[in-house]
């Protein structure tokens, strides 16, 4: 009776069911070379892993086994389809730094403004790594410690029921690590703060620290003494009239040109593509100037009146 039922036992498929719509594995450059934000934590979970888990995890990534990815502050949930009638469940809990360590963080981020133009276009520079270990904070802000113990960044638990790092969290890590590459500022939330709210806090305490100073238009003190004023009603004759000074502007040497001074500064883009962005922006600066040249030069001046 036991040996008529083994028999007749339904097997387990050989190949993971197939999911529709799933997260497939895209990137072009492979496994790889990724950029700083993503490559110690996806590095560290090959390396955990047992390596058949490191394959087949390998395998459901580019076919599209990972079902769903959510993320929220310091935690990524996610389900990835095997060969099971139901997926599996994965969860990574991060360590998130303190409501005391943001402050620092902040405080940090608002001292240098290359940061918050960097983070208002998505990129995060590579001396906010540098930067986190300095201000005396342990956590860094990349993890890079994937495992199921308590002392691991982060701490990853999946209902296979598995060593961890296993196939699905091997699966979900490419999806993870692909989308670390391409909005690296998501960072912020595996540590436990949204983004929206980091730049947030970076608008507001950037305010505050230059409210009164560094004023593009001051208030001018009053004059301490009314006797060294001339009445107004003794300037009206020369009131329209541009004082000497004004002339000398036109007899200061014109200071040298320098093209694309901005894209210069800016460097290379970061955006693909079949032409370079800069050099596109660069030939339409040029255009632009060409034509408003042409324009001017067609405008007949008319001098000026004294009247």
């Amino acid at each position: 009776m036991t040996q008529w039922q083994e028999q007749n036992r339904p097997r387990q498929p050989e190949n993971p069911r197939r999911v529709i719509g799933g997260f497939k594995f895209k990137r072009k450059g492979g496994i790889e070379n990724f950029l700083w934000t993503a490559e110690p934590l996806f590095h560290a979970t090959l390396i955990a892993a047992e390596t058949d888990a490191v394959e087949e995890g390998h395998s459901y990534a580019i076919s599209g086994q990972t079902v769903t990815v959510i993320a929220t502050p310091g935690k990524v949930t996610s389900t990835v389809q095997g060969r099971s009638s139901r997926p599996y469940q994965l969860e990574l809990s991060f360590s998130i730094w303190t409501p005391e360590e943001w402050d620092k963080v902040i405080a940090a981020l608002c001292a240098e403004a290359i940061f918050a133009a960097r983070f208002l276009v998505g990129e995060m520079p590579t001396a906010v790594g540098d930067l986190i270990p300095a201000l005396g904070i342990r956590t860094p802000l990349v993890p890079m410690k994937p495992g199921s113990k308590a002392n691991c960044d982060p701490v990853v638990t999946c209902t296979c029921g598995g060593a961890q790092p296993c196939k699905h969290t091997v699966s979900m890590m490419h999806i993870l690590a692909e989308r670390l590459e391409e909005e690296p500022l998501l960072l912020f939330q595996l540590r436990g703060m949204p983004v929206a709210r980091v730049l947030e806090r970076i608008h507001e305490k950037r305010t505050l620290s230059t409210r009164g100073e560094n004023q593009a238009h001051p208030v001018p003190a009053a004059a301490g003494d009314h006797a060294l004023v001339t009445p107004i009603e003794n300037l009206l004759h020369d009131f329209w009239r541009p004082g000497r000074r004004l002339h000398d502007l036109e007899s200061r040497p014109v200071p040298t040109h320098t093209p694309h001074a901005l894209l210069r500064r800016l460097g290379a883009s970061p955006l693909g593509g079949r032409f370079p962005l800069v050099g596109l922006f660069a030939t339409i600066y040029d255009t632009a100037r060409a034509h408003g040249i042409t324009l001017r030069d067609r405008e007949s001046p008319t001098p000026p009146s004294d009247e």
